[in-house]
């Protein structure tokens, strides 16, 4: 997600939240998109992520993001900033989408689609209505897998927190078993200027909250700490957990020595501004939040709006910089030189293919490595959950009376096995889940280097700086890899043979109930560990998929970005009808343009 699809209001609110004379940036990011214009064309990508910039500086669109981990109450939060019961929320994760919500004089919903140039616009009265909606397109439950191929989802309507032209973005929890919502995170951090960042006391913060957070510091002007979900926690509980979170933030940079950490409680807020109720309000501890947010835009919204465009416009500029110097040093070379290092180039890409190689095979080995130990672990599973439920029919046959033999042992098994498999469920999900994000970890750190290798090597035999990549990116973790969430399902099979025990002696009996029990239970086991096991194995499985997926791309786009400039260069130079020199000294005082408008920036 990225600066390309701006927040957009309807015609009808065009005006709303412009600024009334041009600020100097506004005229130093016009000269620059002229600058870029001329450098590099106006189809550039980056020539639309600058525009995108100007429009969000002209509307005056501070974006503040609202992050945080899975089930921290997110969604409910803004729904309480907004004063209506409007995004959907529960226990079921939300699919990798953003929601964007600015101000609009009626409730509107516009969706984005990656494969469609049409947007698609709903009319929603009711915050029921609007809810629905939503929920369509972001609720995982309405659309598994994005298989609408939502890009993002927009949502305007008048509530007075954005009135100012503030843009709220409720985004995916990090840290759930859905491990895109994580990287949809991580994606939307270039969009945000300021952020709440929203913890629950169930636990405080986690080492994913923690590692998500130092990537946030470098992005965002300003952020705000949330502890929701206050209403569970005694007064000397809260001032517990606000001792050991400030302490922890501190302990590694992430909070300022002056931020407070505002203690609240988002479903009460949502519900006493639904019946109006300024007393409960204030007990919710939002109002007090709400009153130091709109203080603190008053005075500083334009602020940090200014520093986050002026901080990714120079990163455009950077970037179209890096590229002209490839272009100018490409078409100064004779023909025959340019040859030989486009030659070169090539050369060296079948070095990197090699390299590639390697890296799809550790990533293949990775694969196979994780499938062999979840099977394992499945079969441990299955031996040590036998051994305990014999033991468990065991004791519910000695502790009965012999007409009771049978139903206590069954209810005793039925229990045991739901406990025992609900037991290790969590563990095993997780255990696979961290594991599979170790080892592509590793691989990310191999392809980074590939990609910057692709750079680096374009850099030396061209004799030009143009650097590492300007942000580099980590894997998703699967399209939707599905964990388990579903509750063990058993059965206990019926056994006619139980007529014949009536006639048999009461210690034979039992024992013949014994083993049946321990049949039972055995393929119970093997059915429910199958169950398990498949259920992590489509999760492991699709992640890798995708994530050997994004590496090829990643790479491929790379190599095609440095080897377009190059044989571009090569055809313009064989092109007897090419002025070179004039091309040259266009793209000379395009850089130094640029040069200079960064610096200005």
């Amino acid at each position: 997600m990225n600066d390309l699809n701006p927040m957009a209001a309807p015609e009808s609110e065009c005006s709303h939240g412009y600024r009334q004379s041009p600020s100097p940036l506004t005229a130093t990011l016009g000269r620059a998109e002229s600058a870029l214009q001329t450098g590099v064309g106006a189809e550039s990508l980056l020539v639309g992520r600058l525009q995108a910039l100007r429009r969000r500086l002209k509307h005056e669109r501070l974006q503040l993001a609202v992050l945080g981990q899975f089930k921290r109450g997110k969604s409910t939060f803004i729904n309480a900033l907004l004063g209506a019961d409007l995004l959907p929320t529960g226990v079921i994760p939300l699919t990798a989408i953003a929601t964007f919500i600015a101000w609009g004089r009626e409730p509107l919903v516009r969706v984005d689609f990656k494969d469609r140039t049409q947007k698609e616009e709903f009319s929603a009265p009711s915050p029921q209505e609007i809810r629905n909606t939503l929920f369509r397109f972001v609720a995982e439950e309405a659309n598994p897998e994005n298989r609408l191929r939502v890009e993002r989802v927009n949502l305007f309507y008048p509530a007075d927190i954005l009135a100012d032209g503030t843009v709220i973005i409720d985004t995916p929890g990090v840290g759930s078993t859905l491990q895109h919502n994580t990287q949809a995170a991580l994606r939307v951090l270039p969009e945000c200027d300021a952020a709440f960042f929203v913890v629950s006391p169930d636990p405080p913060i986690t080492e994913v909250e923690l590692d998500y957070l130092r990537g946030l510091r470098s992005k965002t002007t300003r952020i705000f700490f949330v502890l929701n979900k206050a209403d569970y926690l005694q007064s000397e509980d809260r001032r517990r957990i606000i001792e050991f979170l400030r302490k922890v933030l501190s302990e590694k940079s992430l909070i300022e020595t002056e931020s407070g950490i505002f203690c609240i409680s988002a479903r009460d807020a949502l519900a006493a501004k639904q019946i109006a109720n300024r007393q409960a309000l204030e007990a919710s501890g939002v109002a007090a939040l709400e009153e130091h947010l709109l203080r603190t835009l008053a005075s500083e919204k334009n602020r940090w709006l200014e520093e986050a465009v002026r901080r990714k416009a120079a990163d455009v500029l950077t970037q179209a910089s890096a590229e002209l110097s490839l272009r100018i040093r490409a078409l100064n070379l004779p023909i025959e030189e340019l040859a030989e290092k486009s030659e070169a180039f090539q050369a060296a890409l079948r070095s990197i293919e090699y390299e590639r190689r390697i890296t799809r095979d550790l990533l293949a080995g990775e694969h196979r490595r994780l499938r062999e130990a979840l099977d394992s672990r499945v079969d441990a599973l299955r031996k040590e959950t036998a051994a305990r439920l014999s033991d468990v029919i065991d004791k519910s046959l000695s502790g009965a009376v012999p007409m009771a033999w049978e139903e206590t042992a069954r209810r005793a098994l039925s229990e045991a096995m739901q406990r025992e498999f609900e037991a290790a469920r969590e563990p095993l999900t997780s255990a696979f889940a961290a594991d599979t994000g170790a080892a592509l970890r590793g691989c990310e750190d191999r392809v980074s280097a590939l990609v910057d290798r692709v750079r680096q090597t374009a850099a030396e035999i061209f004799d030009v700086p143009l650097g590492l990549e300007a942000e580099r990116q980590a894997f998703e973790l699967g399209e939707d890899p599905y964990w388990v969430t579903e509750s063990t399902r058993l059965s206990l099979i019926p056994d006619p043979s139980r007529l014949i025990d009536r006639l048999l002696p009461a210690s034979l009996r039992r024992a013949r109930l014994r083993a049946r029990m321990i049949q039972q239970a055995e393929e119970l086991i093997v059915r429910n560990g199958e169950n398990l096991r498949w259920a992590v194995l489509r999760g492991l499985d699709e992640t890798f998929r995708h994530a050997t997926s994004q590496f090829e791309e990643r790479l491929d786009d790379t190599i095609a970005a440095t080897r377009n400039v190059i044989e571009d260069a090569l055809a313009r130079r064989r092109d007897q009808s090419f002025a070179v020199q004039p091309e040259i000294e266009r793209l000379v005082r395009a850089r130094a343009s640029l040069t200079s408008l960064r610096e200005e920036l």
